[in-house]
């Protein structure tokens, strides 16, 4: 391969690490810049379906998943990739061959040359902002409350760590993650009031009592972590602006219900990697890259938009009859192989991995 200018990445979550670390596997140089000053540890996604197992497979990765251990140390180990935190990138222009971008750090400005510019710097991306590309969609009115407690559910629901509680009133998702030390944390979320502040939301009070109204017991339960979030529904207006690219929560978000916001993220920075990679070594024609947008930006308003907003009415459902109708559908999903396979298959991103292999470029 020729001498390339390195590929730039705004945004050192696990979109962009897994991006840059597919980019380091094919020997091409890449930069990570994040703005913060270390990993963001606040609970969020806790669900790796099927589909992207394989692709961290594919990255050699598997190990470090089932270990809890980082992307970041993998991508150190590769002499061609870097990733520097506390480093933001504050602006950059597009040229006929790369991109020139600058990055604020606590030791000064650097100015640096890439071949391409990837945003995966969030819902609220520097990099899509200054392309003014729309986020199309919505804000929810009720935020998210995330309740965590390492009192065990193991006795209930221990065939089942992710499980949904539909209710007309106030809905519940509770699922099972691995916690710090892998012995196993309850993540409950539930829907605030519109009219609730943050503060009430996250008040003991408020807590206790959502919990108990779920899973009543004796005493009130320890919790050892607590957030609250908006939640929104919103999908950019377009990935792609000549040599500027958006992954991961800076081109789509969504509510969590399903586990499929970072999932998508993650196959995102896969498809990305492996087109530039193809590109960059000559074995296919730049336009090869209008795919990535033209394929990905509808897959994910069928595969995550639709599928997400659906998650949410079914459990909120207010009108009886649709909550017996809804219902009476899942249990003949369920019941009916042929639909339940059907299903799952939608549901995990495998449908949607497999309409990529069938794709024409």
């Amino acid at each position: 391969m020729k001498s390339i200018a390195p590929i730039i990445i705004a945004g050192g979550g696990p979109v962009g690490v897994i991006a840059a670390l597919a980019f380091a596997r094919q020997d091409i140089p890449v930069q990570v810049f994040e703005a913060e000053s270390r990993v963001n540890d606040n609970p969020r996604a806790a669900t790796t379906h099927a589909a992207t197992l394989t692709m961290l497979e594919d990255l050699g990765l598997v190990e470090e998943v089932i270990r809890r251990d980082i992307a970041i140390a993998r991508l150190k180990s590769y002499p061609i990739a870097s990733m520097q935190f506390s480093a933001r990138v504050s602006e950059f222009a597009q040229r006929d061959d790369g991109v020139e971008v600058t990055v604020e750090t606590p030791s000064g400005t650097r100015h640096i040359k890439g071949s391409y510019l990837i945003g995966c710097d969030g819902g609220r991306s520097f990099v899509r902002k200054a392309l003014d590309i729309a986020f199309e969609g919505y804000t929810h009115p009720e935020r998210f409350l995330v309740l965590t407690t390492p009192l065990s559910f193991d006795a209930e629901f221990a065939q089942c760590s992710r499980n949904y509680f539909s209710d007309p009133d106030e809905w519940c998702a509770l699922f099972k993650v691995s916690g710090d030390d892998g012995k196993g944390l309850w993540r409950v979320v539930f829907p605030t009031q519109v009219d609730e502040t943050d503060d009430e939301a996250m008040s003991e009070e408020a807590a206790q009592r959502r919990l108990q109204r779920f899973f009543p017991k004796a005493g009130a339960y320890p919790l050892v972590h607590r957030n609250i979030y908006k939640v929104h529904q919103r999908v950019a207006a377009t990935f792609r602006k000549n040599r500027v690219f958006l992954a991961g929560d800076a081109a789509h978000v969504n509510n969590p219900l399903g586990g499929l916001g970072l999932n998508f993220g993650i196959h995102d920075a896969m498809e990305l990697a492996e087109l530039l990679g193809r590109v960059l070594r000559e074995d296919a024609d730049p336009a090869t890259l209008d795919f990535y947008d033209r394929f990905r930006r509808p897959l994910n308003v069928e595969y995550v938009q639709q599928q997400t907003i659906a998650n949410k009415k079914r459990l909120e459902e207010k009108d009886p009859d649709l909550r017996t109708k809804n219902h009476q559908a899942l249990r003949a999903t369920a019941a009916d192989p042929v639909a339940h396979r059907a299903f799952l298959l939608r549901a995990s991103l495998i449908d949607a991995v497999r309409r990529r292999q069938t794709a024409a470029l």
